[in-house]
C-alpha cells in the first residue's frame, strides 16, 4: 500500500502538470502592466493564472481551494481541457454526480480533438462512477416551484430530465411563493432510478372559509315563578282558613249573644261563651295578618321579579355584581296584636 501511494500520486501529479503546460501554451502570457489581463483587455491571461494556481493547490491535496480555482478558469476562457482538472478535483472531493457530469461534458466539447488513450481513460472513469450515483426524476403538483437537493437549487419544475445525485441520504425540497414547501428524505443507492412526487399544499385553498356571523340565541322564555307559586297556594290556603275561623267567630258571637239573652242565665255558661268568642276571634285576626303577608309576598313575586331564574342562567356574572340591588326580601313575625310584615327591596 506504502509503495502505490507515492507512485499513483506522483502519476498524478505529472499528469497535471502536463495538462497546466499545454493549458499555459494555449493563452498569451499576462500582461506585466495588468496583473489579470493583457494588453488587449483579454481575461485569458487570468485564466491562465487561475489554472496554474489551481494546479499547485491540487499538488497541495487543497481540493475545495483548487476546485474552485478551476471554476473560475474556466468562466474566463472555458476550455475543455480544463474540465478534465474540475472532473478530477470533484472525484478527489468524492462528489461523484459532479466528477460524472464534468466528464461527459469534457468528452463532448473535446471530440476528435482528443487522444484516443486519453479518451479512452476518460470513459472508463465515467463508467466507473455510473455505478456510485443514482438518479432522480422529480415532479411537483405545480409548475415553477423551485427543487433543491440538499440546499441546492437544480432547477425550476417541471425538470427537463432526471438529476444525477450521489449516493446516500438525500433531502429534497420544493417551494413556491404561496405554498407550503413539500420536502421528501430519500436513500439513495448506485445505479438507482427513483420518482418523486411532491405535492405543494396551496395556502389561500388550505384556509376555511370565513364564516357568516351567527344570529345571537334567542332569549330564554321564562319559566314559571316557583316561589310566587308556592306564595299563592299560601295566599289561597290562608284566605281559606281565615274564612273558616271568621265564620266560627260570628258563631260563636251569637252564642254569646244568646246566652247574656237566656234568663237565668248561669255565670259558667256565659264565661265559657266568652272565652270561645275571644279565642275564635284572635285566631281570625292572625289569620288575616298572614292572609295579608302573603298576598303582598305573592304580588312580588310575580310583579317585581318574575323570571330571576332565567336572567340568572345567561348572565351569571353580570346578576352577581347587581344581586344585592334586585335582590327582594320578605319576612313574617308574629305579634300581640297581630303579624308584622317587614321587607327590602
Amino acid at each position: 500500500m506504502t509503495a502505490r501511494r507515492p507512485k499513483r500520486q506522483l502519476a498524478r501529479i505529472a499528469a497535471l502538470i502536463l495538462w497546466c503546460v499545454v493549458a499555459a501554451l494555449s493563452v498569451p502570457p499576462a500582461y506585466a502592466g495588468d496583473g489579470d489581463r493583457d494588453a488587449d483587455g483579454d481575461p485569458r491571461a487570468e485564466a491562465s493564472k487561475r489554472f496554474r494556481r489551481g494546479v499547485k493547490l491540487y499538488n497541495d491535496d487543497d481540493f475545495v481551494a483548487a476546485l474552485v480555482e478551476f471554476k473560475r478558469a474556466y468562466e474566463l476562457a472555458p476550455h475543455y481541457r480544463v474540465l478534465y482538472n474540475l472532473g478530477q478535483t470533484s472525484r478527489e472531493l468524492k462528489d461523484y454526480a459532479t466528477a460524472l457530469g464534468i466528464y461527459k461534458q469534457y468528452l463532448e466539447e473535446g471530440g476528435k480533438k482528443l487522444g484516443r488513450k486519453r479518451k479512452k481513460k476518460v470513459q472508463g472513469l465515467v463508467e466507473d462512477l455510473t455505478d456510485r450515483v443514482g438518479t432522480l426524476t422529480i415532479t411537483t403538483n405545480v409548475e415553477g416551484a423551485e427543487i433543491q437537493i440538499d440546499d441546492v437549487l437544480v432547477g425550476v419544475s417541471p425538470l427537463d430530465e432526471p438529476i444525477v445525485v450521489n449516493v446516500g441520504r438525500r433531502r429534497v425540497v420544493a417551494t413556491l411563493t404561496g405554498h407550503a414547501p413539500a420536502r421528501r428524505v430519500l436513500e439513495v443507492a448506485g445505479t438507482d432510478e427513483l420518482e418523486v412526487e411532491l405535492e405543494l399544499t396551496d395556502l389561500e385553498a388550505a384556509r376555511p372559509p370565513p364564516q357568516p356571523p351567527q344570529p345571537p340565541p334567542p332569549p330564554p322564555e321564562p319559566g314559571l315563578p316557583v316561589p310566587g307559586i308556592v306564595a299563592l297556594s299560601i295566599t289561597g290556603v290562608s284566605g281559606i282558613v281565615t274564612g273558616v275561623l271568621g265564620g266560627l267567630a260570628l258563631s260563636a258571637r251569637s252564642d254569646l249573644d244568646d246566652a247574656l239573652a237566656a234568663f237565668p242565665g248561669t255565670p259558667k255558661t256565659i264565661q265559657d261563651a266568652q272565652d270561645k268568642t275571644s279565642t275564635l276571634a284572635t285566631a281570625t285576626d292572625v289569620m288575616i295578618g298572614v292572609t295579608a303577608a302573603a298576598a303582598v309576598t305573592t304580588l312580588v313575586l310575580f310583579i317585581v321579579d318574575p323570571g330571576s331564574d332565567a336572567e340568572t342562567d345567561g348572565s351569571a356574572g353580570e346578576s352577581s355584581s347587581r344581586g344585592s340591588e334586585n335582590r327582594v326580601s320578605v319576612s313574617l313575625a308574629p305579634s300581640l296584636n297581630g303579624v308584622w310584615l317587614s321587607g327590602s327591596f
